[in-house]
C-alpha cells in the first residue's frame, strides 16, 4: 500500500471538501451556482483530480452529507452504547447539530429536505426496529409505529430547522425537553 499516495488523496479530498463548504456556508451560494472550475481554481487541482474523486459538485455534497450523517449517528450510538439515556443522546446529538450549524443551516435551508437528519433516521429506525416490538412504543402495528417514524422525522426536523434560525437559543437539554414535551402538546392540540 502507498501510504504517500492515500495521504495526498485523503488531503486532496479535505481541500476540495473545505473550499465547497466555505462557498456552501460562509459565501452563502445555491450547489447549482457552484462549479467544478471554481472549485479547482480554488483548491489549485486540474479538473481531471477533481473527476477522480467526484463524479460533480452534486456528487460531492452527497458525500459530505453522507459523513455527516454518519458521524452524527456515531454520536448518538456512542453515546447509547454507553448505557445513556434516549435524553443524553439526543443532547450529544444537538451538540454536534449546534457545533456544525453553519452545515445545518446551509443544508436544510439549501435542501428544503430532511437529507441528513434522514440518513441518519433510517440508521436508528433500523436499530430500534430489531431491539423492540412497535408495541414497545405505543404502536399497534408496523405500519402505524411507520405514520409515528415520518410525524418524528419531520417534525423533529422543523424544530431543529427552527432552532438554527433562531440562533440555537436553547440549549441542547432545553431542547431536548421541548421535544419530550411535544406528545403531551400534540394530543392537547388534537383534542381541543
Amino acid at each position: 500500500m502507498n501510504v504517500k499516495n492515500n495521504r495526498l488523496i485523503r488531503e486532496t479530498d479535505e481541500k476540495i471538501i473545505r473550499v465547497v463548504y466555505q462557498m456552501m456556508t460562509q459565501e452563502h451560494r445555491p450547489i447549482a451556482k457552484i462549479t467544478v472550475r471554481e472549485i479547482c481554481e480554488r483548491t489549485d487541482i486540474h479538473r481531471s483530480t477533481f473527476y477522480a474523486h467526484y463524479r460533480d459538485v452534486y456528487d460531492l455534497v452527497e458525500k459530505v452529507e453522507g459523513n455527516m450523517s454518519r458521524l452524527m449517528t456515531e454520536t448518538f450510538f456512542r453515546k447509547l452504547d454507553e448505557g445513556a439515556s434516549a435524553r443524553d443522546c439526543f443532547i450529544e446529538v444537538f451538540t454536534f447539530i449546534r457545533e456544525h450549524k453553519e452545515f445545518y443551516m446551509y443544508y436544510l435551508s439549501e435542501s428544503k429536505k430532511y437529507g441528513v437528519l434522514q440518513l441518519t433516521w433510517d440508521t436508528i429506525r433500523s436499530r430500534y426496529t430489531a431491539a423492540a416490538s412497535p408495541e414497545h412504543f405505543g404502536a399497534r402495528s408496523q405500519k402505524e409505529m411507520e405514520y409515528h417514524g415520518a410525524f418524528f422525522l419531520v417534525g423533529m426536523t422543523a424544530v431543529v430547522r427552527m432552532w438554527l434560525q433562531n440562533g440555537c437559543c436553547e440549549e441542547p437539554a432545553e431542547l431536548y425537553d421541548l421535544i419530550h414535551r411535544q406528545g403531551t402538546v400534540q394530543q392537547a392540540l388534537i383534542d381541543w
